[in-house]
């Protein structure tokens, strides 16, 4: 059946324009990290001895999608674009170290009680929002309180909570030490070993208290943000771009303000496009339109290889997970029966998807937890390709239902994605399911898994260095009922993740958090929540005249984890442009 399929495919696929990147939509994990470059697809990538950093000129990101309900951290739904955007305005909290430890980023101290029931939250004095409002422990109050509902210190009721209030929910209480103000204390309703991890990304992210407040009055616009970043925001035009100018104040520049000296950032003006489309964006980097891009198609990473006048770093750490998202929960559906998940996991040859869909570069996966990852297993039990089971336990529900396995497959408008849903109708069909292609706009998709108004659709999640950063992915109380917003996405109601998700949260012994992780692996592959495609590499290409691009030193002075920062996205601000 394999041969037949693949010939179909590449029968159909010279009838197509092979465009934008497999839409693996995504929200992303506070975790989500990439890593390190890949020999045979490093084209001579950056290094600190290209010579000294020039000041000046324009930097031009094409990223792969605009951001929904931009730019308030607190209600912002952001993927791997929306961070490549966000993160020149804002700062977060923390920071993860090349070790895998989380440094104070903003702050100046996060420290624990010791059962890790308590978190103290010191700020760096001295820094600056772009509007002038101090960073004081006040203003990191009134931004972690927002995320979770509450009151802040001026006594104001806000809320209620928003959707990141389910990374929060082991916190209890969020208030400034009546001993002294300078200081926030987090308590929690159960042990959290590992709470900085959850400040490295959105919910760390801090903006200014004055303007989250013209914002809710009305007297400011939520598109217009205001942060501590090495920007300052200029302009945002949905579905074009996101432009902001050099923040000369910036606490680590060389301006009057500057708490390390260091002269961040290099470019005086950054500006991200948002092109989709893959191909485009890959003949803009080509053509100078745009001097930098990532991808996480893998078609497109291998023709860059072949491009002379780029220089193209493949993140190999830390790395998402390709998948098909299924509704398991959804009462309605066939999907909510085991046995079919099984049997659309076993139909799919996962060579056939890597060599067809990726260019044979990402390695087929297992479960949600990339290699060299804590979790990752050799063997989780998920179903290995076998047509004849699959078409055994088709046959089977089909006859005690007494009518046909059927679903819908959601995908984008996009050709190459249309493209990889009919290579995966064609196998589910060859089983003996029936399956129909509903094709939405790339907008609609992460509001539609919020909603849970899916079947099953592609997807692209799950990279990261520490299992805790996926806890409210999976977490029963997350599986809110549609059209609730859950970040549940699949309504998945598992008491055995819910224990060792537990484990995780609560032990500081890595031996014993790995075992739970490798554990949800196990019960992943049981029960076949999700259908597992690859292991999805991240390219960041750039003309050569771009420098610096993935050696970030953080104020400590170590290294952040993973060459290219983290998952698709990466920090700016060190990189300097030839004049």
């Amino acid at each position: 059946m394999a041969t037949t399929l693949m010939q179909r495919w590449s029968t159909r696929r010279t009838l197509r324009l092979l465009a934008a990147t497999m839409a693996f939509g995504l929200v992303a994990a506070a975790c989500g990290s990439s890593g390190s470059t890949d020999d045979a697809a490093d084209q001579g990538a950056d290094t600190a001895e290209e010579g000294e950093p020039q000041r000046g000129g324009t930097l031009v990101y094409g990223v792969e999608a605009d951001t929904d309900s931009p730019w308030v951290p607190y209600r912002v739904v952001c993927a791997i674009s929306c961070y490549q955007t966000i993160r020149s305005v804002y700062d977060a909290l923390t920071i993860p170290s090349e070790t895998g430890e989380i440094e104070p980023n903003l702050l100046e101290s996060i420290e624990p009680n010791e059962d890790y029931t308590e978190w103290r939250l010191v700020p760096r004095e001295g820094i600056t929002f772009h509007d002038g409002t101090p960073v004081d422990a006040a203003a990191i109050l009134d931004n972690l309180v927002r995320h979770t509902g509450g009151t802040l210190s001026d006594g104001t009721e806000v809320g209620p909570a928003f959707l990141t209030a389910a990374a929060l929910d082991s916190v209890d209480t969020i208030a400034l030490d009546p001993d002294d103000p300078n200081t926030v204390v987090v308590t929690m309703s159960e042990p959290w070993s590992n709470f900085p991890l959850f400040l490295v990304n959105q919910i760390g992210f801090m903006a200014s208290p004055t303007w989250l407040a013209a914002v809710e009055a009305g007297t400011a616009e939520a598109t217009e943000p205001v942060g501590t970043g090495p920007f300052v925001f200029e302009s945002y035009t949905p579905a074009e771009g996101f432009t902001a100018t050099r923040n000369e104040n910036y606490w680590r520049g060389d301006g009057p303000d500057s708490l390390t000296g260091e002269g961040l950032p290099y470019v005086d003006r950054y500006e991200v496009r948002f092109i989709p489309d893959v191909q485009t964006r890959s003949n803009a980097l080509l053509s100078g339109e745009i001097d930098i891009m990532h991808t996480s198609n893998g078609d497109e990473i291998a023709r860059l290889q072949g491009e002379d006048s780029i220089e193209l770093v493949v993140n190999d750490e830390f790395i998402e997970t390709g998948y098909i998202l299924l509704h398991s929960g959804r009462e309605d559906s066939v999907i909510n029966d085991q046995r079919v998940r099984e049997a659309m996991a076993a139909a799919i040859d996962l060579d056939v998807v890597s060599e067809a869909r990726t260019a044979g570069l990402f390695e087929p996966a297992n479960g949600p937890f990339a290699p060299g990852t804590c979790g990752n297993l050799e063997d989780t039990g998920y179903p290995e390709y076998d047509p004849d089971r699959a078409r055994e336990l088709i046959d089977e529900v089909s006859e005690e239902i007494g009518g046909p396995v059927s679903f819908s497959y959601k995908t984008t408008t996009d050709p190459f994605n249309l493209t990889s849903a009919e290579l995966f109708q064609d196998f589910w069909e060859e089983a003996g399911m029936e399956v129909s292609i509903d094709q939405i706009e790339q907008g609609e998709f992460i509001t539609d898994a919020l909603q849970g108004d899916f079947e099953a659709f592609g997807w692209r999640q799950h990279g990261g260095f520490d299992p805790d950063g996926q806890a409210f992915w999976w977490k029963s109380s997350n599986a809110l009922e549609p059209p609730a917003l859950a970040l549940n996405f699949g309504r998945i109601e598992d008491e055995r993740i819910d224990e060792q998700l537990t484990i995780i949260r609560q032990s500081d012994d890595p031996d014993e958090r790995c075992a739970a992780a490798e554990e949800i692996n196990r019960i992943f592959g049981e029960e076949a929540y999700n259908i597992w495609l690859n292991w999805v590499n991240w390219g960041i290409a750039h003309g050569p005249h771009v420098h610096n691009t993935h050696d970030f030193t953080l104020p400590s002075g170590s290294e952040i984890l993973g060459d290219t920062g983290i998952a698709g996205q990466h920090p700016t601000m060190q990189i300097w442009v030839e004049q």
